[in-house]
């Protein structure tokens, strides 16, 4: 399932870092992907979600919100499996680390040809062309069920 998540913190620096806005809970385990609009990057802990993966060979970090920097140690791709489409996700960062499993709104559109729209009480992904609905689902407080 796909979840809408708000940006937190607007705050940047100078130097370009990879940047994610989720925050830590004491939930357990969350296997939920969710739409961060202030996300740099796909980024996920779960190595299990990267159909195809490499290890990553740079010294790169993920930065969240409040400055900390995370190791990325893989770098792979995925799809999502929807009703009416399949949604790919490529260049998904592996940060053992991320306490969310992240979209990057601007890659996802790219990388399949969409556009994300957000209204008060629902989202959908449309594919370009035909703007045909790819997946969508309610908004509730932020997130989407």
């Amino acid at each position: 399932m796909i979840k809408c998540f708000k940006r937190f913190d607007h705050s940047f620096t100078n130097a370009p870092q990879k940047v994610v806005s989720s925050t830590t809970t004491s939930y357990g385990v969350d296997t939920n992907w969710y739409v961060d609009l202030g996300a740099t990057d796909h980024v996920t802990s779960k190595l299990d979600k990267l159909t195809l993966r490499e290890k990553y060979g740079r010294h790169d970090q993920v930065h969240s919100s409040s400055g900390v920097g995370m190791k990325i140690n893989h770098i792979g791709s995925s799809v999502l499996h929807t009703p009416s489409s399949n949604i790919h996700l490529n260049k998904i960062l592996h940060v053992p680390k991320a306490t969310k499993n992240l979209l990057f709104v601007n890659r996802l559109a790219r990388d399949n040809n969409a556009f994300l729209e957000f209204h008060p009480s629902y989202f959908s992904i449309k594919e370009q062309g035909m703007r045909k609905t790819l997946l969508s689902g309610t908004c509730e407080g932020g997130f989407i069920r």
